[in-house]
């Protein structure tokens, strides 16, 4: 039985056919269930995120299992299997094996090093498992994968440097303040850059996000969801004089925040430090205010510009990640080795351990009117026997699986001499 992968992701496949083979809770259960019941199929994951969807399965035949799956993909698509078979990928084995370890650890993601891949991947497998179709095989294979997740999170700095705007937004204010406990942070305009750097800030402890926007029914309700107070465009002096960060991204052509703004509110203010964040084309902050006392301006290409320099880093850290990947790939392939020998070595103990019983059952026949003492002593003589006997032959077992040397000359010679049904 062997393990085989197929799957499409964004550099694969475009965006009309990845979200033809997305799936919800409940398609997900259907399809698991009716793909587990074709006679190849032993085991099955699957993986459906946005830009991803992969089938992981245990097979008893790699070829027909790896043409099952392709044509489930096709079907769901809603196009010929020669035309996915343009856009997906296949791994068998081991290669299938580091393929998930490199997914789950962010190196396969869109934004390099995401963590929230890791939450997807286990999601997957957990579905899976509370569903009933995911075995031994590719459970132990989750094991395997979140302990290489956890290595590369703290062996590696692959998710430290931000890559995203909204990301990069927080580090700015974390630099400029350090900790963002007690601080307060406007949002002007209510889109989704705005909305995701309101979500990241809130998690780094930021008190309240207040909301500036056209719309006041719709800053009264992104505000709420963040501890915050709404405010229309027109009283931006009002929400300035209390905010230490803000966040701007409107659309608007023209600016909406102007240094007559700020300096009227400098004035009034007891806080020191202001920081600007604006990331909008055209620019919604008049650049001049950069040069008033103790205000910090950041504008898209400010960003874009930390935003290179991070992603060259997290490339290190992803070769650093990509070492250490191969590494417990080889790890898991000693374990899966020493998992096949196993069975053989409780089989061997237990065929060897049947002969000695019979043996001393017999002599002890023989023994007529000895004393139970001495009786203990030829079973204790006996195992002790037994054990030295088999130390070699197991250890030599254990030292071939570790070298990769576990060939089927040695398998069928253990079983043969000690006729073994494993």
């Amino acid at each position: 039985m062997g393990l085989v992968l197929v799957g499409l992701n964004h550099e694969t496949a475009p965006v009309r056919l990845r979200e033809q083979v997305g799936f919800n809770e409940e398609e997900l259960y259907k399809a698991l269930h009716q793909l587990i019941r074709e006679e190849v199929l032993r085991e099955l994951v699957i993986i459906s995120t946005c830009n991803r969807t992969e089938l992981v399965a245990m097979a008893t035949d790699d070829d027909a299992g790896e043409a099952l799956l392709a044509s489930f993909l096709a079907k769901r698509a809603g196009v010929p299997v020669s035309e996915i078979r343009e856009h997906v990928y296949v791994f068998w084995g081991l290669k299938a094996v580091e393929h998930i370890f490199r997914v789950a650890s962010g190196l396969e993601s869109m934004v390099l090093g995401e963590p929230q891949i890791t939450g997807q991947v286990k999601d997957a497998f957990d579905f899976a498992i509370s569903a009933g179709t995911a075995g031994n095989r590719l459970s132990s294979i989750y094991r395997h994968t979140i302990q290489t997740v956890k290595q590369v999170r703290t062996q590696t700095e692959i998710a430290k440097n931000a890559v995203s705007v909204s990301y990069v937004a927080v580090e700015l204010a974390r630099k400029v303040f350090g900790e963002l406990k007690g601080r307060r942070a406007l949002l002007v305009g209510a889109g989704e850059m705005c909305e995701l750097a309101a979500t990241h800030l809130k998690e780094r402890g930021v008190d309240a996000v207040d909301v500036a926007n056209r719309t006041l029914s719709r800053a009264e309700q992104l505000a709420g969801r963040f501890s915050g107070s709404p405010y229309s465009l027109g009283n931006i002096r009002d929400a300035l004089s209390v905010a230490d960060i803000v966040v701007s991204s409107t659309g608007s052509p023209d600016p909406v925040i102007r240094r007559s703004d700020v300096e009227a509110v400098l004035r009034s203010r007891k806080a020191v430090s202001l920081l600007f964040i604006d990331i909008a084309v055209p620019r919604d902050i008049e650049p001049e205010i950069a040069n008033l006392p103790g205000v910090f301006l950041f504008d898209i290409d400010d960003l874009q510009k930390v935003i290179e320099v991070n992603r060259e880093k997290r490339k290190k850290e992803a070769e650093k990640a990509a070492v250490l990947i191969s590494k417990r790939v080889r790890e898991y392939e000693k374990w899966r080795r020493m998992q096949d020998v196993n069975p053989m070595i409780v089989e061997l103990r237990r065929s060897v351990e049947a002969m000695r019983k019979e043996e001393m059952e017999k002599s002890l026949k023989h023994l007529h009117g000895c004393s139970d003492e001495v009786k203990k002593e030829l079973d204790r003589l006996s195992y002790s026997i037994m054990n030295k006997m088999l130390h070699q032959p197991i250890t030599e077992l254990k030292r071939a699986a570790r070298e990769e040397n576990l060939e089927s000359g040695l398998v069928s010679f253990f079983k043969s001499i000690f006729k073994l049904n494993g």
